[in-house]
């Protein structure tokens, strides 16, 4: 019994206003082969994303843990931004797909040598909240972004909002869970952007 009562209250306990590191960088696939696989960049048009603007009422995390017994703990990036790392998750994904693609804090300036678009974007809605119960623990992520596409060929540019959720149980609760989830949701969001866009020469444009 008492070694059934501390493996329980190892499950349930968290302590207050402990921190849970998440990054936002997309999980490369599982499979070990297409893991290592070289992707062939595109031969254009070359891409910037820069940080996104974070639209979030509470921009001092991304969600929280609350346990069985009543501890609380609280996810968020290690960088303190939301909005640079979402930024540069994208900018890995897209690579991972082939894009000439490169991630920047700001907008760079106008230059022969400068990107033909700019990706930016701004954060409506994202968070994993984690809650625990007797011998599992209930997980849901959620994103929302508007990510804007600026083309320097023609001064034009398009906007898209996209949305994804997630949830499952686990019966141990790791704090890679939370990371995991999150990252899944904000894959959907950029492969659905992906999904709805096509290039024209060196722009961008919606399909």
């Amino acid at each position: 019994m008492p070694l059934v009562l501390g493996i329980l209250l190892m499950v349930g306990c968290s302590g207050k206003g402990d921190i849970i590191p998440v990054n936002l960088a997309v999980k490369p696939p599982k499979d070990g082969a297409a893991a290592t696989a070289a992707v062939k960049p595109m031969a254009a048009p070359r891409v910037t994303v820069v940080a996104f603007d974070d639209g979030r009422a509470d921009r001092t995390k991304v969600g929280t843990r609350n346990s069985l017994w009543g501890g609380e703990s609280y996810f968020n990036v290690p960088s303190g931004s939301a909005g640079e790392e979402t930024a540069q998750a994208l900018a890995d994904y897209l690579k991972r797909k082939g894009w000439q693609v490169q991630y920047a804090k700001a907008v760079p300036p106008v230059s022969d040598n400068g990107p033909d678009i700019v990706l930016s974007g701004k954060i409506l809605d994202m968070g994993v909240e984690a809650k625990g119960g007797f011998m599992f623990t209930d997980i849901n992520a959620r994103s929302k972004l508007t990510i804007q596409g600026k083309n320097r060929s023609d001064d034009s540019s398009i906007s898209d909002t996209v949305a994804h959720s997630g949830t499952y149980s686990v019966f141990w609760f790791e704090p890679q869970d939370g990371e995991d989830i999150l990252s899944e949701v904000l894959e959907k969001n950029f492969e659905r952007f992906v999904l709805n866009t096509k290039f024209d020469d060196r722009a961008i444009r919606f399909r």
